[in-house]
């Protein structure tokens, strides 16, 4: 199989775990986002305009985990590095997979009321290292983690594909199907949540360590 056709498959992938981990982090730790930032900055707007101190906690502990997580991930990526993605990107996916693992066991054995905010800061870090692992990808247009512009960037592409005289160099079905399994993964997750609560981060947790040990052969 082409480089090109792996990376794809995996950026696929990495979108499934995503809306896997997103929705039953929402459901489950208190109607929080750990992988749309933009989603959390609203709630967190929302929540001082409203005065609601908990959804505000929750937000902004979504926030800094994700943060931290970017920063993580980001400064375990070789500055100097010539091997492929995702072989580059090992590390990173490999401190997005130990926050997940750690977010489950968490979970399974604590609950949530207990370490409600660990938890979200854990799963969010896990969200953050996954996206400075894609970010090394130098896929444009495509995320993994947030798909708002992934969604306008595939429309985009292929509007423009249909435009006469209008040269598009991407084409518009990567970022297209990232944000279809998204929201796949998403219904996955809510439902899953609802009958395994903790266990329902268990699939996003053998994608992200398929993915991981592809990089690390790699």
């Amino acid at each position: 199989m082409r480089a090109p056709d792996r990376i794809q498959i995996y950026l696929i992938l990495l979108a499934i775990a995503s809306g896997v981990v997103d929705a039953a982090s929402y459901l489950g730790l208190g109607r929080v986002f750990t992988a749309n930032m933009t989603g959390n900055t609203v709630l967190l707007g929302v929540a001082v305009a409203t005065g609601s101190g908990g959804d505000a906690a929750r937000a902004a502990a979504a926030l800094g985990g994700f943060c931290l997580g970017v920063a993580l991930g980001t400064a375990l990526i070789p500055s100097t590095a010539d091997a492929p993605w995702p072989r580059v990107a090992a590390r990173p996916l490999a401190l997005a997979l130990l926050a997940l693992a750690a977010l489950l066991a968490g979970w399974a054995a604590a609950g949530v009321a207990s370490l409600r905010f660990g938890l979200i800061a854990t799963s969010a870090i896990a969200m953050g290292a996954q996206s400075a692992a894609v970010r090394a990808t130098r896929t444009g247009g495509v995320a993994t983690t947030y798909v708002t512009g992934t969604l306008a960037n595939a429309i985009g592409r292929l509007v423009n594909r249909a435009r006469p005289g209008v040269r598009e160099d991407e084409s518009p079905g990567l970022a297209g199907g990232v944000w279809f399994v998204y929201g796949v993964a998403a219904l996955a997750g809510a439902l899953a949540e609802k009958a395994w609560h903790a266990w329902a981060v268990l699939p996003a947790i053998v994608i992200l360590g398929v993915v991981t040990a592809a990089a690390a052969r790699r």
